[in-house]
């Protein structure tokens, strides 16, 4: 079950808003006070992690008298749930999903008041559920209500001829019922166990003429309803809240929390043995207590009597400090902000994984990371939660002001709130991304002259050959000039082509893309060359960056034989390579290998020998070209 979709009304900014999630990665771009952090937290009061309290004051002033915080969960449509107190059902099978087929629950806040209390909260349901049960939802029922719906005449009738063509399934013996034959005025008996809830509405179900459905808001806060919210809650994933603006000093309470933590759960695991050694201490010390008092009392009989040993002793935790150090001894109090909040991260990440003792689906809701760490420690963060966020289970939502983390998340994975016309909505039109770059001022970020890629392999490619290769960094030293080179990836890669995203920024675009066995991106390189601000697209003469790599390096780091690769420059060699070392099962890896180890192993001599050094030569000779324009 993962987080589909968050609806809120009326809440702190927003008077309406919808915004859909990626089961993965989440990255959300706004401005200063436009609500990136009222999304984290309206989750955080929606699944009652406590971190964030709601209260009277979070309504939005310019509009009704209650608040709303909806989610849509994606679930296992085979899953069974028991609602009822006997019987495990699907949602499906129930009714119990919205218009989309996923899981929407909604938790309405009575504003009408001058404050909020327990009454104040209702929770719902949405679900399209048959209209003619719509008033009185089937699942609210007691069974005696029940009992009374399934003795319809026109139900009953309508299963006892379902009975009769042995149309019925999975309907245990139990109750007889009607309606009278007019005819014969006989009872005609339908079997069905009375005593499961779930087994009549079943049969109420599969009766059900010209079904029609309509969307409903079901409660599952009352007395009749509870088990199916206590069912199902326990089944939403689990949420932890990282925040920016938390203390970062080991002595502060919002750290010394969570270290104290670490303390308590290591003593737990040892606690009957501490327990051991207190008896041991007190009956020591009683013992010793003792002597002392009867030695008193040779000497002050009537004081010795009125004295008694008593031994006291404090928490085991509060007999421990907890902290990190490393091998200079600094403790963590002395170090930099970024090295603290980033190991408050960790500990964060550390201690959601440890409560997850019942294997759920976990969110990771993560504030600004960007906080406090340097733009090269800022794209190390991104990849290791962009790995956190691709685990099984797993779920990242980020906000961030970051153009470093911005430029490494794929299109799909950004979510842009903007304020149109004094309303905050999500941004999903074609321009997306402009605003993007716009906001978080990427374009003033990225310099005179940026290099575009399709991805990661390729950036790891060309600044190890350029790092690595002295004649082709005296051409142009792609470090030291601080050129960023942009992994634009498929769909965005087409969408920042044609849309030309930086038109009007002054700043040059150098796209190196491969040639792929279809020339995919051929079209996109003769836009860039056909625009009218220097911009220049090159197409490989090779298949792709990996048919630059000598078969050497291939034959010793993956101990192979590429002898038998007749057409190197036209065959997908990272898929042949999995093929023949049968150690992976995706050339992904076989591609991270090659462009991010083999590469820093390729020799001048080994271009010329592939004729291909004077073509990678041209790549850094046109880049130098663009710079110095």
């Amino acid at each position: 079950m993962y987080l589909k979709k968050l609806k809120l009304l009326n809440f702190r900014s927003y008077q309406t808003i919808e915004i859909e999630f990626d089961e993965n990665l989440n990255v959300i771009i706004g401005r200063n006070d436009i609500g990136k952090s009222t999304i984290l937290e309206a989750l955080d009061i929606f699944f009652g992690q406590g971190r964030t309290k709601i209260d009277i004051n979070d309504k939005n002033v310019f509009n009704g008298s209650k608040m709303e915080i909806a989610c849509s969960f994606k679930i296992d449509k085979n899953k069974e749930y028991l609602i009822d107190t006997d019987v495990k059902t699907k949602l499906s099978d129930e009714y119990l999903l919205n218009s989309d087929g996923d899981l929407e629950i909604k938790k309405v806040w009575d504003c009408s008041k001058n404050k909020l209390t327990a009454t104040s909260l209702k929770t719902f349901i949405i679900c399209n559920y048959p209209i003619q049960y719509s008033k009185k939802p089937l699942p609210t029922l007691k069974i005696e209500d029940l009992r009374k719906v399934l003795e319809n005449d026109e139900i009953a009738f309508a299963l006892s001829e379902k009975q009769n063509n042995n149309q019925l399934e999975n309907l245990d013996e139990g109750l007889s019922i009607g309606p009278y034959d007019p005819d014969t005025d006989k009872v005609v008996p339908v079997s069905i166990d009375k005593r499961k809830r779930a087994d009549i509405r079943k049969a109420i179900y599969s009766v059900i003429d010209n079904l029609e459905l309509k969307t409903i808001e079901l409660p599952i806060d009352k007395e009749d309803s509870k088990n199916i919210w206590n069912s199902i809650s326990t089944d939403l994933p689990l949420f932890f809240l990282f925040q920016s603006d938390r203390a970062n000093k080991d002595t502060d309470k919002d750290v010394q929390d969570p270290l104290k933590v670490i303390t308590k759960t290591a003593i737990d695991n040892v606690i009957d043995k501490l327990e051991e050694i207190k008896k041991l201490i007190k009956d020591n010390a009683e013992l010793i207590g003792k002597e002392t008092i009867k030695k008193l009392g040779e000497m002050n009989p009537e004081l010795a009597k009125v004295l008694k040993p008593e031994v006291t002793n404090k928490a085991w935790d509060s007999l421990f400090a907890f902290s990190f150090i490393g091998d200079d001894n600094i403790p963590m109090n002395k170090r930099g902000s970024g090295v603290r909040r980033l190991i408050l991260l960790n500990y964060f990440r550390a201690e959601a994984e440890r409560q997850n003792t019942s294997n759920k689906n976990v969110i990771f809701a993560i504030e600004e990371p960007e906080t406090s760490q340097h733009p090269n420690h800022q794209k190390l963060l991104i990849d290791a939660l962009n790995e956190i966020a691709l685990k099984e289970k797993s779920q990242v939502i980020l906000t961030t002001h970051s153009p470093e983390i911005a430029k490494q998340t794929k299109d799909e994975n950004l979510i842009l709130i903007d304020r149109i016309n004094g309303v905050n909505k999500v941004i999903q039109d074609e321009n997306k991304l402009k605003a993007i770059a716009e906001t978080l001022g990427i374009t003033s970020y990225l310099g005179k002259l940026v290099i575009c890629v399709e991805g990661e392999n390729d950036i790891n490619f060309l600044l190890n050959l350029n790092q690595s290769i002295s004649d082709f960094k005296n051409i142009i030293d792609l470090k030291k000039e601080k050129i960023k080179i942009i992994p634009m990836g498929g769909s965005s890669l087409k969408n920042w082509v044609d849309r030309n995203y930086l038109e009007g920024s002054n700043i040059i675009e150098f796209h190196l893309y491969d040639k792929d066995s279809n020339e995919q991106y051929k079209s996109s390189i003769e836009k860039v060359n056909k625009r009218k601000d220097n911009s220049k697209g090159i197409l490989t003469l090779r298949r792709e960056m990996e048919n630059y790599i000598h078969p050497s390096l291939y034959e010793s780091e993956f101990e192979i034989d590429c002898s038998s690769i007749r057409d190197w420059n036209n065959s997908d060699i990272p898929n042949i390579v999995k093929d023949k070392t049968k150690k992976f099962d995706d050339e992904k890896i076989v591609k991270q290998i090659t462009n991010g180890k083999l590469t820093k192993l390729i020799t001048k001599e080994q271009l010329i020998e592939m004729k291909s050094y004077e073509e990678i030569s041209g790549w850094f000779r046109e880049i130098k070209k663009l710079n110095e324009n």
